[in-house]
């Protein structure tokens, strides 16, 4: 898993105000988005003595909505929300520490249920104490707290994550910020500006597209299930990440960012076989890794830090915006190879 920013969950009573005194009342349980992230929610309340889940309510920046309409009957209620696929950097998650159920696309589930077998999926909801009858309202913020600005944080974001110039994200709308928008709608040939809330759909669709084509890739064409990590030095120190589990047949994308041709990237990956797990032949680097999920800075003393040590292989960056690459048999267990096979 991605190693996330610090965020914030932020829970107000209706009966204070949200962006100013005089601010109305929330009809019920509404929900606001003060981060600069295009955020998919989710809200768990009981029902008929069961805890239902239901979701996914999209929150543009800047945008409030009501989930739940007045009188909230009384009982804990739990919110959960995680970022468009379409920023890059990785699901950003705004969580807590209930897991309860969800699933794809919309839903509404007996959120206890044993979510496995169902075919869902748990994730850690946020409770929300207290039950005022008229409703309130749950802030979600990010570090930084745009509060008003969350709306032009949010365009400049999404800009950013299409690969227009914006250099800061920060609400304030600068002139760099005002041609990014005008380029950008030039490069879709629209002639008239559309407000901000269309704006923001169109960035988001094409920021989908534009992920999708960049950054690291793997595919996995052996037989058998392979677990996949990456090591690149960022900043001043290495980082190594994992893990990533890739089925046979399957491609993933371990990278979304931009990569540039000056920068170095190692992949590892271990193939699942009866007598254990075989790695990469043309691995020679090694750095830390861990038997859970990590994000481990620094390659030396993994030992002494409470990690594994392995190898890692080098991989060859393409001159295309996406480097893919392709895992077959040959790739491990000692046969000799010219190293990864990259596309």
């Amino acid at each position: 898993m991605a190693r996330l920013p610090i965020l914030l969950l932020i829970f107000l009573s209706v009966g204070m105000y949200l962006f100013g005194a005089g601010s109305a009342r929330a009809a019920g349980q509404e929900l606001c988005n003060e981060t600069s992230y295009i955020l998919y929610s989710a809200i768990a309340f009981p029902e008929h003595g069961e805890l239902v889940s239901e979701g996914w309510n999209r929150l543009r920046p800047g945008e409030c909505r009501t989930v739940l309409p007045a009188p909230i009957p009384p009982g804990d209620y739990y919110v959960f929300a995680h970022s468009s696929p379409s920023h890059r950097g990785g699901i950003r998650q705004w969580s807590g520490p209930s897991p309860l159920c969800v699933d794809i696309g919309h839903f509404s589930v007996a959120a206890m249920a044993n979510c496995q077998n169902l075919g869902l999926e748990a994730r850690g909801f946020h409770v929300i104490d207290g039950n005022p009858p008229e409703g309130r309202r749950t802030i979600f913020t990010e570090t930084g707290e745009f509060g008003s600005r969350a709306g032009l944080a949010g365009l400049q974001r999404l800009l950013g994550d299409n690969g227009l110039n914006v250099r800061n994200v920060d609400g304030y709308a600068g002139r760099r910020t005002q041609i990014a928008v005008r380029n950008y709608l030039k490069q879709m040939g629209v002639a008239e500006r559309p407000s901000d809330a269309s704006l923001m759909d169109m960035l988001e669709k094409t920021g989908a597209k534009a992920i999708r084509t960049t950054g690291l890739e793997v595919c996995n064409q052996a037989e058998g299930r392979i677990w996949t990590a990456y090591a690149h030095r960022r900043g001043n120190q290495w980082e190594s990440r994992g893990w990533w589990s890739l089925a046979s047949g399957a491609c993933i994308q371990l990278v979304n960012q931009p990569i540039s041709k000056r920068e170095k990237y190692y992949i590892y990956a271990g193939l699942e076989q009866p007598n254990g797990e075989a790695g990469l032949a043309a691995a020679k680097e090694t750095f830390c890794i861990s038997q859970v999920k990590f994000s481990i800075f620094g390659r030396h003393d993994c030992g002494i830090r409470g990690y594994l040590e392995t190898p890692f292989a080098k991989v060859e960056l393409s001159k295309e915006k996406l480097t893919q690459v392709v895992f077959t048999a040959e790739d491990f267990g000692g046969t000799q190879t010219s190293g990864l096979v990259v596309q």
